[in-house]
């Protein structure tokens, strides 16, 4: 297998960026960092791609991820601060940094795929929270683009992705509030055709056959402000919920003033369990149990293949990878500690 500015800068220990500089003779890399990276060359007896360098040499040097979310839903969304600033510090150690690019609706982001393809201004990107009928993929596959999504594609033989197992980890979590001593439990989601909603949704009914006849689903957009206007109406019927998973926490911080709002104590009287274990976890009054994806482990090895896709290294053909997650229990959904 050829050896690559990749390979190079691993068995040197710098960055791919400080390779470039060593071949390209910038004097300002350290004469000992010069040195180590040029020692490895002789040894590996590496050879610049000139084809590849004058490819290279028309890159822009950047990332492209499009979130969508409502005006101002980005910066107070942990979960996104979370896979940004994880990206940015992927991306610290290579020639490449994150372009960030927001739409409020559907139209707006596609829009922005659209100009992204005609332009070139980015080499590559990092697509999430994809859908059952996903327009950006089919549009990066027919132009062979490169991309890798976070999330579970419709047909994953076809896309590079890397996520959680989401049904698994809804049933674990749905399980859990199960064993606590709840026994109408309810699940708050985003819109259908959000696969990773509709993936959590899958694992909650799974937990529940054989423990509830009811499957209480109920849906809202994103955001805390939303999952609060939905949560005062699931609390407000007459046999309401008396546990509610809820897609992250971003949303269930909606649900938790919710039921302030309603004077029900948590877990007590309303238990409450969601995704992402991220900042907000602790806002909620005796923490909020959640399940922790491993965002950084998703970011690397989705940084990873997506470079591995621009350079052409890529050794198979897509593939989905599935990052382990795990529960972090707090007081949210401890009821049978609260009922002794």
């Amino acid at each position: 297998m050829r050896v690559t500015q990749r390979d190079i800068a691993r068995l040197a220990n710098v960055s791919q960026a400080t390779v470039s500089r060593v071949l390209s003779g910038d004097d300002r890399v350290e004469s000992d960092i010069r040195d180590r990276v040029s020692k490895v060359i002789r040894e590996q007896n590496y050879q610049p791609d000139v084809r590849a360098q004058s490819l290279r040499n028309r890159r822009t040097g950047m990332i492209g991820l499009v979130i969508k979310r409502p005006q101002g839903g980005i910066m107070n969304d942990p979960f996104y601060a979370n896979l940004i600033a994880s990206i940015v510090e992927q991306l610290a150690e290579t020639e490449f940094h994150l372009c960030v690019d927001s739409a409020v609706d559907n139209e707006k982001h596609l829009s922005l795929y659209d100009e992204m393809l005609r332009s070139r201004r980015v080499d590559g990107l990092i697509l999430v929270e994809s859908e059952a009928s996903d327009d950006r993929i089919l549009k990066l596959q027919r132009d062979k683009f490169p991309f890798v999504l976070i999330g579970n594609p419709l047909h994953a033989a076809e896309v590079h992705s890397v996520d959680n197992d989401n049904v698994h980890a809804s049933e674990q979590l749905t399980r859990h509030l199960i064993e606590q001593g709840y026994h109408r439990i309810a699940f708050l989601g985003a819109k259908t055709g959000i696969t990773v909603s509709d993936d959590r949704i899958a694992g909650y009914q799974r937990a529940l056959r054989g423990a509830q006849d009811e499957h209480l689903i109920f849906h809202s957009d994103f955001g805390s402000e939303a999952a609060r206007e939905t949560a005062r109406e699931i609390l407000s019927m007459a046999n309401r919920p008396d546990a509610i998973v809820v897609l992250d926490d971003f949303m269930a911080l909606g649900v938790s003033a919710a039921s302030r709002e309603f004077k029900l104590s948590v877990p007590r009287d309303l238990g409450i369990a969601s995704f992402n274990d991220s900042s907000l976890c602790e806002v909620v009054n005796g923490g909020l149990t959640s399940v922790n994806l491993n965002i950084p482990e998703i970011v690397r090895l989705s940084v990873s293949q997506l470079l591995d896709i621009i350079d052409n290294r890529a050794t198979s053909g897509p593939r989905r990878i599935l990052v382990p997650s795990s529960l972090s229990i707090r007081n949210s959904s401890k009821k049978s500690e609260v009922m002794l």
